[in-house]
């Protein structure tokens, strides 16, 4: 009876012929090919033929159609880029409702475009599986995409593999593949390159970019006018070093975020604005109470240095463009150096002051416990530990490392 139609993928054919073939001996077999049903009456040697053959359409004159439709409705074959569109609303809704950044969203755009969709889009829902999901990390790889990455991508395909869960589709989520990190250590300087960093910074201070250089520097969409050598930079280097706070918080910190206390211990309390789930304030090192007063004078001369006006670059307003100028003038820094990589390779950025300040506390800094550096940095004891503790060595510490405890006299 026409009723008991089976309904195949052509997939499912190609993969196990002798399944389709048992069921096609009594029964008629409907194949879906290119998203539309096709119902035969398929003989045995007429399924041998299909099996073969490299396309269904090259066969179909061995195949037999059926002239009466099935009674029953024929579901069409659901695909993860349906839901991928659910996931798609929900980022901009979080996106309009500023639960997620303008940056987040337009990563996650970027992803579902450039590989999650042009992957999945001829993969059914119910085939989606551990193998295709390791065969989705392959795929990545070939495309240079790192670890990292590649879980933010793996990401997206959960989420929308969860949208098709709630709405009924899906029955259980497939096993996702265990990807194990790389643990690199980050682009910290040493202080001898941290010292290089100052000198040449001052060094150039007020000299124009040379653009005859700018095969080795990006300075597309930047001001030539505005690319010179900015005193800042010299004093920037020294406060992130001294200070723990991330080149987003350049970007937005306020003289208003910045209060000066000076009790037993001189030093900066930073109020600045949540970072990463972190909204601790911040506790400078005595010499960051130092630059931020240069700093300060040198803005007041110019009009500047108010509660509400930006600490570095306030004459820049758009704090994009002026994070763009300070990423450039850094990178001619490191260039200037031969500073730009790393000993093992890792390329370095502004970020890497911030793993400085970190690793010099870790290695001048007398008794620092790990709690109040992670604290005071807006990170995690495990990440400092992975990331900063993991480069140091016991030469480094010979003296703490040799030291005894001292005996009181009984």
């Amino acid at each position: 009876m026409l009723p008991d139609a089976k309904i195949y993928q052509l997939s499912e054919l190609l993969e196990n012929p002798d399944q389709v073939a048992e069921h096609a001996l009594n029964h008629p077999v409907a194949l879906v090919v290119d998203h539309q049903v096709k119902l035969w009456l398929i003989s045995g040697d007429a399924l041998a033929n299909m099996t073969a053959a490299t396309s269904l359409y090259a066969k179909q004159a061995d195949a037999h159609p059926i002239e009466k439709a099935i009674s029953h409705p024929v579901t069409p074959p659901l695909y993860l880029t349906e839901f991928l569109a659910i996931a798609r609303k929900k980022w901009l809704h979080k996106f309009n409702t500023q639960q997620m950044s303008a940056k987040c969203y337009e990563i996650y755009q970027y992803r579902a475009d450039k590989h999650v969709a042009p992957f999945f889009s001829g993969i059914e829902l119910a085939q989606i599986s551990y193998t295709t999901l390791s065969q989705f990390l392959d795929y990545l790889a070939s495309h240079n995409i790192g670890i990292s990455s590649a879980s933010q991508y793996l990401l997206i395909v959960k989420q929308s593999l969860n949208e098709a869960m709630h709405a009924g589709k899906l029955d259980r989520m497939p096993e996702f593949p265990k990807l194990k990190p790389v643990s690199n250590s980050r682009g910290a300087f040493t202080l001898q390159e941290y010292l290089a960093l100052l000198r040449t910074g001052w060094r150039l201070r007020n000299r124009a970019f040379y653009f005859e250089k700018e095969q080795f520097l990006n300075a597309t969409g930047l001001d030539q006018r505005l690319l010179v050598m900015r005193e800042e930079m010299y004093r920037l280097i020294g406060f992130m070093v001294n200070s723990f706070v991330r080149p987003s918080d350049i970007k937005v910190m306020k003289h208003s975020h910045v209060h000066i206390v000076e009790n037993t211990h001189s030093y900066l309390r930073l109020t600045l604005p949540e970072t990463k789930r972190h909204n601790m304030p911040i506790v400078t090192l005595m010499k960051a109470v130092v630059i931020y007063r240069k700093l300060q004078q040198k803005a007041l001369s110019q009009g500047f240095g108010q509660s509400d006006d930006y600490v570095f670059f306030p004459d820049i307003a758009n704090r994009d463009y002026a994070m763009r100028m300070m990423g450039f003038l850094f990178n001619w820094l490191l260039h200037e150096t031969g500073l730009k990589t790393g000993p093992h390779g890792i390329g370095r950025t502004m970020y890497s002051l911030r793993h400085t300040a970190i690793t010099f506390r870790l290695l001048y800094g007398e008794g620092i416990d790990m709690l109040t550096l992670a604290r005071n940095a807006r990170t995690s004891v495990a990440m400092i530990e992975k990331h900063y503790a993991s480069t140091l060595n016991g030469e480094m510490n010979i003296g703490i490392l040799q030291s005894k405890r001292q005996h009181r006299n009984q």
